[in-house]
């Protein structure tokens, strides 16, 4: 079993190491944005949050940069949810990762609301996916909960929802 603290040893570091070393096991990572991936022999295999699975899970598992970290070796996936080999993988989570970087700056505290101000308005154009990511505003106690509702990747829905941010006609509360 290794342990550690992804602010001292950072998760793509920790996922390179993992997936070099053509370990098997449970890599699980305690974090509000946290969860658990299994690798087999240099291969994500399974990823997995409290609502989400598979892709959706990797990318919001690629925005971690705290938490404490298991490694559990030999540990089975429930199921087999992805197939990235070790340089897929570690690129497209060094993609997730800068993707990230902005996106929390404008969403850092995934406990607060949103919820719209006044300059919003009924007649304000949008398109069926910021519809459906803006319809979550509404019905949602935090970020957290709205983005484990959404079947959405959380990616997906905060790009969509920043904009709206960013022109005052939703806030953060």
């Amino acid at each position: 079993m290794v342990r550690g603290d992804l602010s001292v040893f950072p998760f793509l570091s920790v996922m390179q190491m993992l997936l070099t070393s053509g370990r098997a096991g449970r890599l699980s990572v305690d974090h509000p944005r946290g969860g658990q991936l299994w690798l087999d022999r240099g291969e994500i295999v399974h990823a997995q949050t409290p609502a989400l699975r598979g892709e959706a899970a990797l990318q919001l598992l690629s925005s971690l940069d705290g938490g404490q970290f298991t490694f559990e070796p030999d540990q089975a996936p429930p199921e087999r949810s992805l197939s990235l080999r070790r340089d897929v993988a570690l690129h497209r989570m060094l993609e997730d990762s800068e993707a990230w970087s902005a996106i929390l700056r404008t969403f850092p505290d995934w406990t607060r609301t949103l919820r719209f101000t006044p300059r919003w308005t009924e007649a304000q154009p949008v398109t069926r996916t910021q519809y459906r990511a803006l319809s979550l505003v509404a019905e949602s106690p935090t970020i957290q909960h709205m983005l484990e509702r959404s079947g959405e990747p959380p990616k997906a829905v905060l790009d969509t929802l920043r904009p709206f941010l960013v022109a005052g006609l939703i806030e953060q509360v």
